[in-house]
This record gives structure tokens, C-alpha cells and sequence, in this order.
């Protein structure tokens, strides 16, 4: 073989172990950034991980008390309806118009002439028409009818307030949980 072979051969060898040490190269520094990577992802996982299991565990919490909350106001509504007959007088006169101008504050929009009925859902007594003043002409509701109505409207809207209350908290700890590191 003449020298010119040899150093031909030695050429194309090293060329070849030059590509292959290349690419070997770029294959371990391949597999080290995926490596880098896997790790980067599983801390941004688990940090995730935690947020959500901050978040639910707040949420859970302001079910519960909700729930607690919604129980006290049934318990309250109860024992309020069961005391009802015992605080009211059910002869005790309410015009139309005291009817007419509760509906209008509640919102109620409930025509005055409707036949109301009385605290034993049954119509309380014939009213007596007053075609002068219409608006003093006896309804048929009576103080009963009116304090269930105010515990059953009252006990809606502190349910509501305690929703809302708990959904104000709800939202406070989120905000909490993302401005704290």
C-alpha cells in the first residue's frame, strides 16, 4: 500500500471518528437537557400540585362553613315559624294598602286584590270594601302571614349574605396563595 492509501484511510478514519464522537456528543448533551427538562416540569407539577391542593382545601372549607351557616339559619327559620302563633294575633287588621306598599319595598309586585290566604293557608276573613279608600280596605292577611313571610324572605337573604361572604373569603385566599411565594 503506498503512503498515500495510508494517510487516505487514516483520513476517512478520522473523519469517521470525528462524526461519530460529534454525534455521540450531541446525543449525551441531548438526553442531559431532557433530563434538565423532566426536572424543570416535575417542580413546575408538584408547585402546581400544591396551589391546587391549597385551593381545594380552601374551597372545601368554605363549603363546610357554608353549610354549617345554611343549617343554623334553617334551625333559626324553624324555631322562628314555631313561635309565630304565639306572638301574633290573627284578628289584628292590615289594610290593602299596608299589603300593597310591603309588596311594592320587597319588590314583590304582587296585585293587592290576589285572595291572600291567612297563616292556616286558608283565607282569613271576607274583607270589608271601603269604595272611598280603597287602600284601607281590610286585606286578608294578617300579622301571621306577615312574620312568615319576614322569617322565610329574612332567612333567604342571610343565606345569600353567607354565600356571598364565603365566596369573598373564597376569592381572598386565592389571591393570597398566588401574591405569597
Amino acid at each position: 500500500m503506498a503512503l498515500k492509501d495510508l494517510v487516505f484511510a487514516a483520513l476517512v478514519a478520522c473523519f469517521f471518528c470525528s462524526v461519530g464522537g460529534y454525534l455521540y456528543g450531541q446525543h449525551v448533551a441531548n438526553e442531559a437537557h431532557e433530563a434538565q427538562q423532566a426536572k424543570a416540569v416535575a417542580a413546575a407539577e408538584q408547585t402546581l400540585r400544591r396551589e391546587y391542593e391549597h385551593q381545594l382545601a380552601s374551597a372545601n372549607q368554605s363549603v363546610a362553613l357554608l353549610r354549617q351557616q345554611k343549617a343554623a339559619l334553617t334551625q333559626t327559620t324553624t324555631e322562628l315559624e314555631r313561635r309565630i302563633a304565639h306572638v301574633s294575633r290573627p284578628d289584628c287588621a292590615i289594610s290593602r294598602g299596608f299589603v300593597r306598599l310591603y309588596n311594592d319595598a320587597i319588590g314583590a309586585n304582587v296585585p293587592t286584590d290576589h285572595p291572600a290566604t291567612g297563616a292556616d293557608r286558608t283565607a282569613s276573613r271576607t274583607p270589608a270594601a271601603d269604595t272611598q279608600n280603597p287602600d284601607t280596605t281590610l286585606s286578608d292577611v294578617n300579622q301571621q302571614d306577615v312574620l312568615r313571610h319576614v322569617v322565610d324572605y329574612g332567612g333567604r337573604c342571610q343565606a345569600i349574605e353567607a354565600q356571598l361572604n364565603g365566596l369573598i373569603n373564597y376569592i381572598e385566599s386565592i389571591n393570597e396563595s398566588r401574591t405569597t411565594p
